[in-house]
């Protein structure tokens, strides 16, 4: 039981996941750190990210995806060039789905700016992605 455990524990991908959006792109979780926006290509491939990692919110209506995105910063404590997180490089990005325009990366402001011309509802929030998987 105990080497059960074990070998569960120390899976790779065991916290991987994907989320299905509209237009066939989906949010991809790689790892904790390794969370972003492809178009999906089969049922288990994705191809080359549109938005790059960490996506950490996410929001959809039927014309676009919006996303935050925090930008990663290599951790000093590390020798091994391991990225983390960093909020103060936070920002903003717009996919319309029917063409795969891109609008980002954008600071807030810009992003409120951009979904009042877009005229996307104030009803579309952002959302964290852990908490819709």
């Amino acid at each position: 039981m105990l080497f059960s455990f074990i070998t569960l524990v120390s899976c790779a991908g065991l916290g991987d996941y994907d989320i299905d959006l509209p237009g066939n792109y989906s949010i991809v979780r790689t790892s904790a750190h390794q969370i972003k926006l492809a178009p999906k290509k089969g049922e288990s491939s994705w191809g080359s990210d549109i938005i790059p990692a960490k996506i950490v919110e996410v929001a959809w209506d039927d014309n676009y995806i919006l996303v935050k995105r925090l930008g990663l910063m290599t951790d000093p404590e590390s020798n091994k060039g391991y990225q983390i997180p960093n909020a103060e490089k936070e920002s903003f990005w717009i996919l319309e789905i029917e063409n795969g325009d891109l609008l980002g990366p954008l600071s807030e402001e810009g992003f409120e700016i951009q979904k009042d011309k877009l005229g996307i509802s104030e009803n579309v929030k952002l959302k964290k992605v852990e908490d819709l998987k």
